[in-house]
């Protein structure tokens, strides 16, 4: 099993397998996701795959393995368990701390379930959002509540003591009862993890055209922070510890995967559009679905673009990353990591930062607080505008 040091430091490697295929491409999406059901263009996807696995990881233990997408559950049973056989022909999943899929509620079943938790998974996600009609369509989401508890009783059917839950908070027009509402029945499902996120309207979506048309818009800024502070109260009342500005653990304890992001630790990322990140080099493999499996199974690299990350870059970055966590960002242990005097280009600005009350900057770490907790894309990126500037 991955250590709590490993995890502690951010050393170690992660393996990311992307799943591509959707059944709907939602409108805040902007994944590199694809709606292609035809069993053909997945078995094609698992031949690629399993070329680029073969190229791309080196046996080592991984710290976390995180099966993700677009939908994994999407795939059919025998796909889906060629699929846990490829990665654990090169990975021992049963021998990794922390294994996760990812897992929609209209394809995930309890045929679904007992295959991930024979192939090696530990951790079921289930992408839920809401549990009100009126927002699932909005969102475009192929799935209902019923649906949603069904993809939960299944993963405890087949065992799973770990199971998480997505949920989406400031959805145009949702009310402050609505979003009680949603986490209550989620709190009643005895989920061991909830991941409640902000709904964001990002570049490329559905959803951000139909707000430059006009046609919707985020809601009001104080609902929003009342919905943020009511889930943190009512979160940490019902004993979720949250280890994170949108992530809250209970039995299953925090996301180690999500975690070695965090701290800026390495990973390897294999499928269409995958990131990887080794020591400040970060590639991003081919998007398009049909040229990432070309250059795949030609034995060619899939990658189609890569950065060396500057030292001031990687410092901004760690900061950005960390600070989310609810412990905060060691300052001084990222200056041993990555060899750099770090205090003469951040202080002035961490210490405004205090003077606002964003953050508290005790000895050398450096968190979130009060304001500094809902705004907290704002405060990392400011760390990113240090090092544009530097």
């Amino acid at each position: 099993m991955a250590n709590d040091e490993q995890l502690a430091d951010g050393t170690g490697t992660s393996l990311y397998v992307h799943v591509p295929f959707c059944v709907v491409k939602c409108g805040y999406c902007d994944f590199n996701s694809y709606v292609v059901e035809e069993g053909a263009a997945h078995d094609r996807f698992l031949d690629a795959l399993a070329a680029e696995t073969a190229r791309r990881w080196h046996g080592q233990r991984p710290v976390s393995v995180f099966f993700g997408g677009g939908t994994p559950s999407l795939l059919s049973p025998p796909r889906l368990q060629r699929l846990f056989e490829i990665i654990g022909s090169h990975v021992d999943l049963a021998d990794c701390g922390e294994v996760s899929m990812e897992a929609n509620p209209e394809s995930f079943t309890v045929e679904k379930a007992h295959i991930a938790r024979a192939g090696g998974v530990n951790r079921i996600s289930i992408g839920t959002q809401t549990f009100h009609a009126h927002h699932l369509r909005f969102l475009d989401r192929a799935h209902d509540a019923e649906g949603a508890e069904a993809a939960f009783a299944a993963a405890r059917a087949a065992g799973f003591d770990n199971v998480s839950i997505d949920l989406m908070f400031g959805i145009p027009g949702e009310t402050l009862a609505e979003w009680q509402s949603d986490l209550e029945r989620a709190l009643q499902l005895g989920t061991d993890h909830l991941s409640c996120y902000n709904l964001t309207f990002e570049p490329g979506t559905r959803l951000q055209r139909d707000r430059m048309q006009g046609k919707t818009g985020p809601n009001d800024q104080e609902i929003d922070r009342a919905m943020f502070e009511w889930t943190r109260q009512r979160l940490g009342e019902a004993g979720f510890d949250a280890y994170e500005v949108s992530n809250f653990a209970a039995g299953g304890g925090p996301c180690r995967h999500n975690d070695h992001y965090w701290l800026q630790g390495n990973y390897v990322g294999v499928g269409p559009g995958a990131c990887s990140h080794h020591d400040g080099i970060r590639v991003t493999n081919i998007k398009p679905l049909d040229a990432w499996a070309d250059a795949a199974l030609a034995g060619l690299t899939c990658t189609s673009t890569a950065e060396t990350l500057r030292p001031m870059q990687r410092a901004a970055e760690a900061l950005w990353l960390g600070i989310r966590r609810t412990n905060g960002v060691d300052v001084a242990a990222i200056e041993k990591r990555l060899g750099l005097e770090l205090r003469a280009a951040f202080e002035p600005l961490i210490v405004r930062q205090q003077r606002e009350q964003m953050v508290a900057y005790d000895c050398s770490m450096l968190r979130l607080v009060g304001e500094g907790l809902l705004l907290a894309d704002q405060v990392g990126g400011d760390y990113l505008g240090v090092a544009v500037n530097d």
